[in-house]
């Protein structure tokens, strides 16, 4: 009785269909929607899927895709280069300066003419690197929002002016402060000069 039941069931169902709608063997799909036959004609196919390909080239998820020439680019690398580097090169120098500086003065007699005693001379050498580790972080910002062309010449004239006023000192107090705002205007040099390089030398050529 239960099997007979669920039979009538199913065959009440079968009858119950949707007919979907059936072209007409002589009507085209152009046709039943009234437009033209161009539209879907090979060639215009043919010609939407050059366009669609082309724009795919230019475009992808949204963003714009520029196609550059590994040869100019190259060539535009190495013009950045060879304007840039020497620069760079020479502010390294200086720089190295006046890091070492303090050991070619102490063979010269610094410590006879500043009256130094004791561990002096050690704690104006390691006195440098404390303003530098601690003043890097927020000048290596700084570099970042304002530009390291701006920020790098601003240093070199910071540590430039520093250095020179060496010739002032008297005393091992005086001598100290120089080398404090020595090791601030020096702190972010290397890292700036590394993050410069980056913004215009491709990974490729790094």
């Amino acid at each position: 009785m239960y099997f007979s039941g669920a039979v009538s069931f199913l065959s009440d169902r079968k009858q119950e269909y949707i007919e979907l709608p059936q072209w007409p063997p002589e009507t085209s799909m152009a046709d039943s929607m009234d437009l033209p036959s161009s539209e879907f004609s090979p060639q215009k196919n043919m010609d939407s899927k050059d366009a669609f390909d082309e724009s795919l080239n230019e475009t992808t998820l949204g963003e714009s895709v520029v196609l550059i020439d590994p040869n100019a680019e190259r060539k535009l690398v190495w013009k950045f280069d060879t304007r840039i580097l020497p620069v760079l090169a020479t502010m390294y120098l200086f720089n190295s300066l006046d890091k070492s500086n303090l050991g070619n003065a102490k063979t010269d007699g610094l410590e006879t003419t500043l009256n130094l005693t004791g561990d002096q001379y050690n704690i104006i050498l390691s006195v440098f690197f404390i303003p530098y580790v601690l003043t890097a972080p927020f000048l290596g910002i700084m570099g970042k929002k304002y530009g390291p062309n701006r920020v790098l010449p601003v240093m070199m004239f910071c540590f430039g002016v520093v250095t020179t006023m060496v010739v002032v000192v008297q005393n091992f107090g005086g001598l100290m402060t120089i080398r404090w705002f020595l090791g601030m205007a020096e702190s972010a040099f290397f890292p700036l000069v590394i993050y410069y390089q980056t913004t215009y030398s491709p990974l490729k050529f790094c």
